[in-house]
Protein backbone atom coordinates (compact mmCIF):
# COMPACT_ATOMS: atom_id res chain seq x y z
CA UNK A 1 0.00 0.00 0.00
CA UNK A 2 1.37 3.62 -0.92
CA UNK A 3 0.27 7.05 0.78
CA UNK A 4 0.67 10.11 -0.99
CA UNK A 5 -0.30 13.87 -0.16
CA UNK A 6 -2.07 14.81 -3.01
CA UNK A 7 -3.06 18.44 -4.05
CA UNK A 8 -6.65 20.13 -5.15
CA UNK A 9 -8.75 17.58 -3.70
CA UNK A 10 -11.32 19.83 -1.90
CA UNK A 11 -14.67 17.85 -1.11
CA UNK A 12 -16.65 14.86 -1.55
CA UNK A 13 -16.72 15.48 -5.40
CA UNK A 14 -12.85 15.55 -5.74
CA UNK A 15 -12.77 11.95 -3.95
CA UNK A 16 -15.64 10.41 -6.66
CA UNK A 17 -14.04 11.75 -9.39
CA UNK A 18 -10.89 10.22 -8.52
CA UNK A 19 -12.27 6.95 -8.04
CA UNK A 20 -15.08 6.86 -10.82
CA UNK A 21 -12.00 7.78 -13.45
CA UNK A 22 -9.17 5.57 -12.51
CA UNK A 23 -10.62 2.86 -9.52
CA UNK A 24 -11.33 0.62 -12.48
CA UNK A 25 -7.88 0.92 -14.05
CA UNK A 26 -5.88 0.78 -10.84
CA UNK A 27 -7.48 -0.64 -8.12
CA UNK A 28 -8.71 0.57 -5.29
CA UNK A 29 -8.44 3.86 -4.02
CA UNK A 30 -9.01 5.46 -0.21
CA UNK A 31 -9.01 9.32 0.13
CA UNK A 32 -8.58 10.83 3.70
CA UNK A 33 -10.39 14.58 3.77
CA UNK A 34 -9.63 14.70 7.43
CA UNK A 35 -5.87 15.58 7.05
CA UNK A 36 -4.43 18.94 5.23
CA UNK A 37 -2.95 17.58 2.99
CA UNK A 38 -5.49 15.32 1.94
CA UNK A 39 -4.34 12.04 1.30
CA UNK A 40 -4.77 8.92 -0.77
CA UNK A 41 -4.11 5.55 -0.39
CA UNK A 42 -3.88 2.82 -3.26
CA UNK A 43 -1.97 -0.63 -3.35
CA UNK A 44 -0.34 -0.04 -6.29
CA UNK A 45 3.19 -1.67 -7.70
CA UNK A 46 6.31 0.64 -8.35
CA UNK A 47 5.93 -0.03 -12.68
CA UNK A 48 2.62 1.82 -12.43
CA UNK A 49 3.06 4.90 -10.31
CA UNK A 50 4.55 6.87 -13.37
CA UNK A 51 1.27 6.31 -15.20
CA UNK A 52 -0.97 6.72 -12.19
CA UNK A 53 1.11 10.19 -11.40
CA UNK A 54 0.07 11.19 -14.86
CA UNK A 55 -3.99 9.95 -14.87
CA UNK A 56 -4.28 11.61 -11.47
CA UNK A 57 -2.62 15.25 -12.99
CA UNK A 58 -4.96 14.58 -16.38
CA UNK A 59 -8.20 14.92 -13.78
CA UNK A 60 -5.88 17.99 -12.40
CA UNK A 61 -4.86 16.46 -8.87
CA UNK A 62 -1.38 15.90 -8.26
CA UNK A 63 0.58 14.21 -5.60
CA UNK A 64 2.95 16.13 -4.13
CA UNK A 65 4.95 13.27 -1.77
CA UNK A 66 5.10 9.84 -1.23
CA UNK A 67 4.39 9.12 3.38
Amino acid sequence: MKTFQIANVKCQNCVNLIKNALEDEFGSIKINLNTEPKTLSINLSDERLAEFKQALEELNFSILKEL
